[in-house]
């Protein structure tokens, strides 16, 4: 689910065969649904992924084809893209497209995030994680299995990103070139070979703030939650509030045009979507 620039939603919905992509306005009226499973043109192997591009337009990404198309929201059409990253590369999700470049979170965890241009055999380069860091290291010298998991968002119209892990108590800060923040928070869940402990679900992002769903528990202690906290930083990586949610949320986007932050839990029967005023 994301908000477009001008505040209407647009939700890829797996129970909607026939019209998997919605379109809804601001009162959640219904209005475009596209979008089928299929091997022809304009059809999907398998449901999208959904990003937002510099400019608030929606784009939606076929990772089996390896195709990315454009969303007209107002006519409710798809506009393939021309999509230049080499089908070795294994993108997980689309973080920012820009006139200029795509940045992407790859597969696998030697790379925070990849960026590359939008011109034909334009550059292409990576984040690396150094080992060198002592947060990217256990015990025995060996890399963490911090990145398998880790939930990435880019600051609006700057080049700054913030990430936190689904096993570590973790926020890292970087321009792309070199980390300005990377701390443990809390100091009390790191990754234990013996256990799982969740610590981030979600992550999302203003000109102003980054907002994270964290737990910080066990996973056997979370096969029910009733509760969960959002933290809210600024970009210099300062905690400016730990509010606890009284619905256990896994994803969160926000209407930066309504001041408005949704969030739901796939895990919940009834798939509610809540909201909450940023102010």
């Amino acid at each position: 689910m994301k908000a477009s620039s001008d505040g209407k939603m647009v939700i890829i919905d797996e129970f909607g065969v026939n019209g998997f992509i919605k379109v809804l306005d601001q009162d959640w009226k219904l209005l475009h649904s596209v979008g089928k499973l299929g091997e022809g043109p304009d059809e999907f192997s398998t449901y999208p992924s959904l990003s937002l591009g510099d400019d608030g337009k929606p784009y939606i990404f076929d990772g089996f084809k390896n195709t990315l198309y454009s969303l007209d929201i107002n006519f409710g059409a798809l506009i393939q893209e021309e999509f230049l990253v080499p089908e070795r590369d294994i993108v997980e999700e689309i973080i920012s497209i820009s006139q200029s470049e795509y940045v992407f979170r790859p597969g696998g965890h030697t790379n925070l995030f990849t960026k590359i241009s939008r011109e034909l055999r334009g550059p292409k380069k990576s984040f690396p994680l150094s080992i060198k860091n002592s947060h990217f290291q256990s015990q025995d010298n060996t890399k963490k299995l911090t990145f398998s998991s880790n939930y990435l968002t880019k600051k609006p119209n700057e080049e700054l990103y913030a990430s936190v892990f689904n096993y570590y108590d973790e926020l890292l800060i970087t321009d792309g070139k070199e980390i300005k923040f990377h701390e443990t928070l809390f100091g009390n869940l790191l990754y234990d070979t013996d256990q799982t402990n969740i610590a981030f679900t979600a992550i999302a992002s203003t000109d102003q703030n980054i907002y994270a769903i964290y737990y910080g528990k066990n996973v056997t202690e979370l096969e029910n939650p009733s509760q969960c906290n959002l933290l809210v930083f600024d970009w210099k990586g300062k905690l400016k509030e730990n509010i606890a949610l009284d619905h256990p949320l896994n994803f969160i986007t926000i209407d930066q045009a309504n001041g408005i932050l949704y969030g739901f839990n796939p895990m919940n029967e009834d798939n509610p979507i809540y909201k909450l005023k940023m102010e």
